[in-house]
């Protein structure tokens, strides 16, 4: 399954895709991005910077939109500042540093998102669409159009892949396939561990093709 990445634009560092990708989306009015994610991804971009692994940040909203802002990144990025429910449970500033890449997910509405085009990628990404009958599936690309027509502003990233929530951690090749991916707080030595098995079978092949 691909993932659709739709970027409004960068605002830190060199967002290009490479061989093995970790796509780290958050909110900035999320405590549990700041408490859970941006420790462990930052340790991560760092540890395994020269192993292969791409880590990359993308800034998104699915509510609290008032927050959830290109400038509230900014000021994040730029002066560690922090809003809202962030700001009040670690204080007005970020105490550490923000290493990797940062974009921005693509504001829109649901009346926007909702193209045929749209409708097609995600339904084409639900498990057995294709072995659907056509009654079946136009039923379902009515659902899915509905999902996502239903809200007045959203982000395309977050929507478009049906994300659980934030922080969302995913692990992606360089044409957005999607390797592995979780949500929310997971152990460090979880993370690791799946992280290493791509390192490792991505370099196996490369063994195997310079033989």
């Amino acid at each position: 399954m691909a993932i659709q990445l739709k970027i409004d634009r960068v605002l830190q560092g060199s967002f290009d895709l490479k061989a093995l990708n970790l796509l780290f989306v958050f909110q900035v009015n999320c405590p549990g991005c700041f408490i859970y994610g941006f420790p462990l991804v930052n340790k991560l971009y760092w540890k395994y910077r020269e192993s292969g692994l791409n880590v990359l940040g993308l800034s998104t909203a699915f509510e609290d939109f008032e927050y959830n802002t290109a400038i509230s990144t900014e000021l994040l990025l730029t002066q560690r500042q922090t809003v809202g429910a962030t700001r009040q449970a670690l204080g007005e500033n970020y105490a550490q540093a923000i290493d990797f890449p940062i974009a921005i997910d693509q504001l829109t509405t649901g009346t926007a998102l909702a193209t045929s085009a749209n409708i097609d990628l995600v339904c084409e990404a639900i498990a057995g669409f294709g072995n659907s009958s056509r009654p079946e599936q136009e039923a379902l690309r009515q659902k899915v159009k509905a999902y996502l027509q239903k809200s007045v502003q959203t982000s395309a990233t977050f929507t478009l892949n049906h994300l659980p929530g934030t922080p969302t951690f995913l692990l992606v090749d360089q044409n957005l396939q999607l390797l592995d991916g979780w949500f929310g707080h997971t152990p460090e030595a979880d993370v690791i561990q799946r992280i290493e098995k791509h390192i490792n079978t991505r370099n196996q092949v490369t063994q195997e093709l310079c033989k």
